[in-house]
C-alpha cells in the first residue's frame, strides 16, 4: 500500500494533456486554450463616450464653476451606432450617449448631471478635464497585442471579450472521453423496483453529475452483475472508446471481485493499487497505451472520495488546466475527531463556514463508507493525516474545498 502522496504523484506523472483540437467559441466553454490568442483588432474599435453627455472642446470650460459657467452652442445629436461626421469648433458641443462616436475636435465629455440646457445652449457648470468620460480607441487592447494567453480557462466572460473581438473559432485542449463500468451483483437500476438483497445503483449517477462540472464527454454508462466473462466484454470496449474508464466495485480481494483480474488480461498496467486512506483504499491505477484507468471501491462514499482525490486531477491535468487538485484551506475543527492508529489518512465528510476572521469546520453525521447522507450535506473533505490518532476542537485541520463549495 502507497501513501495519498505517492499516488498523487504516481497520477501527476502518468497523466498527460490531451490533444489540442480547433472548436466553435460557442463550445470552448470550460476547455482551456492551447495557443495564445492575438488581437485581430483595436478595442473599442474607436473613440467614444463612456457617459449620456456632451462632447466638447475643453478649454472652453476654462475658469467654469457654479457661479460662472460656460454658454456652448448645441449643435446637435449622436447616439449609438451613429456616424460622427461633423467637426466640433470653438464654442461648440454635440450630445452624445453613451457609446457614441466622439466627433472630431471634441476632446472631453461632460456629464448631463454637470449642465443645464437653455433653447439650443449649454451651460456647463464646472471646468470640464482633457480626456474626462472618454474611451480612446485600442484602450483596452490594440491589434496585435495578445488577448488570452494559452493555458487560459475560457470562462463566460472569455467568450464575451472573443466575441467583440470578432474571434470565431479557437484551438483547445479537447475534451477527454469517458466510459463507466459499474460493477456488482447487487445493484439495480434507479428506476427497477427495490426487493431484498438488492441496492439502487447511485455510483453511475453520482460519477455522471460529478463529471458534469467539467468539460468531459461522458461516452458510456454500463451496468454489469459479478460475471468476469460480462466485465472484461464491457471493460475491453470501454478501452478501446475512452481516455479514461472509471470502474467501481470489484477491485478488492473478494471471491467475485474480478476487475484486476480482468484489466490484467487486456494488458492494463497498473501502477498502483491501495491507498493508505480511508475511506477508499483498495484504488487501482493502471494505463493501457494512452487510455488512463481507475478501479474505485463500490461503496458510494469511497467512490466519491477517490473521484474528487484522484479522478479528478486527471482528468484536469489532460484539460490543460494549472489547479488540478482539490482547494485546500486551514479550518478550525468545531468538534474532537478520534481516529485509530492504522496509519491512514482519513477524509471526512464536512461542512466548512466562515464568520469573516476564520473558516470553521464540522462533520456532516455519520462517515460509514456506504452512506451518502453525510456527502449529501458536506461540502469539503476534513483530511486527518496518517499519524494523527486525536483532534482536539478547535484544532486546526486541512481541508479539501468540494468543487460546488459555498463559503
Amino acid at each position: 500500500m502507497i501513501s495519498v502522496e505517492e499516488a498523487k504523484r504516481l497520477i501527476l506523472e502518468n497523466t498527460h494533456v490531451l490533444d489540442p483540437v480547433e472548436v466553435n467559441l460557442e463550445e470552448s466553454l470550460g476547455l482551456v486554450l492551447a495557443e495564445d490568442i492575438v488581437s485581430p483588432l483595436d478595442l473599442p474599435a474607436f473613440t467614444n463616450s463612456a457617459m449620456d453627455g456632451y462632447a466638447l472642446k475643453s478649454y472652453d470650460t476654462e475658469g467654469a464653476h457654479e457661479g460662472f459657467p460656460a454658454f456652448l452652442r448645441i449643435m446637435g445629436i449622436i447616439k449609438a451606432g451613429d456616424t460622427a461626421n461633423y467637426e466640433l469648433k470653438n464654442g461648440e458641443a454635440i450630445k452624445v450617449m453613451t457609446g457614441a462616436p466622439i466627433p472630431p475636435g471634441a476632446d472631453a465629455v461632460v456629464m448631463v448631471e454637470h449642465t443645464e440646457v437653455q433653447e439650443e445652449t449649454l451651460v456647463v457648470k464646472r471646468k470640464i478635464k482633457p480626456g474626462e468620460n472618454i474611451r480612446y480607441k485600442g484602450e483596452e487592447i490594440r491589434r496585435g497585442d495578445v488577448a488570452l494567453l494559452k493555458g487560459t480557462v475560457i470562462t463566460p466572460a472569455s467568450i464575451g471579450f472573443l466575441t467583440e473581438l470578432n474571434v470565431k473559432r479557437v484551438r483547445v485542449y479537447r475534451k477527454p472521453k469517458i466510459s463507466l463500468v459499474v460493477t456488482g451483483e447487487e445493484l439495480l437500476a434507479p428506476d427497477e423496483e427495490p426487493r431484498l438483497g438488492k441496492i439502487r445503483d447511485t455510483n453511475s449517477i453520482t460519477l455522471k453529475f460529478a463529471l458534469s462540472r467539467e468539460p468531459t464527454e461522458v461516452i458510456s454508462v454500463d451496468r454489469v452483475r459479478d460475471r468476469r466473462s460480462a466485465i472484461e466484454e464491457k471493460v475491453e470496449r470501454a478501452l478501446r472508446e475512452s481516455d479514461v474508464v472509471v470502474i467501481t466495485g470489484g477491485v478488492s480481494t473478494g471471491d467475485y471481485d474480478y476487475v484486476r483480474g480482468v484489466l490484467e488480461s487486456l494488458g492494463v498496467r497498473s501502477i498502483f493499487w491501495k491507498v493508505l486512506q480511508k475511506p477508499g483504499g483498495p484504488l487501482f491505477f493502471g494505463k493501457k497505451d494512452l487510455t488512463t484507468v481507475f478501479g474505485l471501491p463500490g461503496n458510494p462514499a469511497s467512490t466519491l472520495v477517490c473521484f474528487y482525490e484522484y479522478v479528478l486531477p486527471s482528468i484536469r491535468i489532460m484539460l490543460g488546466k494549472n489547479n488540478k487538485f482539490l482547494v485546500e484551506v486551514d479550518a478550525l475543527i468545531s468538534e474532537e475527531i478520534r481516529k485509530k492508529a492504522d496509519n491512514k489518512t482519513h477524509f471526512l465528510r464536512g461542512y466548512i463556514q466562515g464568520n469573516g476572521k476564520h473558516l470553521y469546520v464540522k462533520l456532516t453525521g455519520p462517515q460509514g463508507s456506504h452512506m451518502l447522507r453525510s456527502f449529501a450535506l458536506s461540502n469539503c473533505l476534513i483530511v486527518v493525516p496518517q499519524n494523527v490518532t486525536y483532534l482536539a476542537p478547535g484544532s486546526l485541520v486541512k481541508v479539501h474545498l468540494l468543487p460546488e463549495v459555498f463559503l
